[in-house]
């Protein structure tokens, strides 16, 4: 009765019981709105552990469910398989942010529209099945996220390095600026970038020669980010701490 209820929130919230069989969900008429920020539901999670019921759920007809099933550590291979090709890209995504199991292929899909969120800040490209080898062929690709990514091949060299630095987009040549092989010389070209990310990121390189990371650290607008760089040695940190504590307020 309820799951014809005239109205919409009263069938919504019927058909995310835990209680019913999928038959049944499929058939409460309920509008979901897939831009939606979702959770995963309480009595999913609960059941992560349960292969069964995960390749059950995996074939919901309700999105949410099938999110929440994207959530689980691990999934049967199946499932996982299922979930990569799923229609609606948010289980996609919780498949590429939450399962150690999510293939190669899809962490690659979802990186060409994904950077990362507050709660998975490095998913897709940190997912451990994320590829790494192959990616140089990526070097002339249209995507400047895609173009990003052939730094991450070991095959990659400085000369792929220099050459991402002189890139169009800022979000490429950023990535060029944190490289540690980055030339001395484009680092401190990058310092100049006219985008302030770039350098930010460029202010932070190893590389940077010495007499131009100490003008940082005596700049007032770049020596929170340049007392950031791993080149200065701990004894130099010390000093700065000293100075700064003998420094009247």
């Amino acid at each position: 009765m309820l799951a014809q209820d005239p109205q919409d929130e009263i069938r919504s919230a019927v058909a995310l019981r835990p209680d019913l069989t999928e038959e049944q969900r499929a058939a409460a008429r309920h509008d979901f709105d897939p831009t939606q920020m979702s959770h995963a539901l309480p009595w999913v999670e609960d059941l992560h552990g349960d292969a069964d019921a995960m390749r059950r759920l995996a074939a919901s007809s309700h999105p949410l469910v099938r999110r929440s099933v994207a959530r689980a550590r691990h999934l049967p291979p199946e499932v996982v398989a299922r979930l990569a090709r799923d229609g609606d890209r948010v289980v996609r995504l919780f498949l590429a942010e939450s399962c150690e199991d999510a293939p190669a292929d899809l962490l690659l899909e979802v990186w060409r529209w994904w950077d990362g969120s507050f709660s998975h800040p490095g998913r897709p490209r940190s997912h451990p099945n994320f590829p790494r080898a192959g990616l140089l062929r990526y070097t002339a690709d249209p995507s400047g996220r895609m173009r990003r990514l052939a730094l991450d091949d070991p095959e990659s060299t400085p000369a792929e390095v220099a050459r991402l630095a002189r890139d169009p987009e800022a979000e490429v040549r950023r990535r060029a600026a944190e490289d540690p092989r980055l030339s001395p010389a484009d680092a401190v070209r990058l310092l100049n970038d006219p985008e302030a990310h770039v350098r930010g990121t460029a202010v932070r390189n190893p590389r940077l020669p010495t007499r131009v990371l100490a003008g940082l650290l005596h700049d007032r607008d770049t020596a929170c980010a340049a007392v950031t760089n791993p080149a200065i040695p701990v004894s130099v940190l010390h000093r700065i701490l000293a100075a700064v504590a003998a420094t009247p307020r």
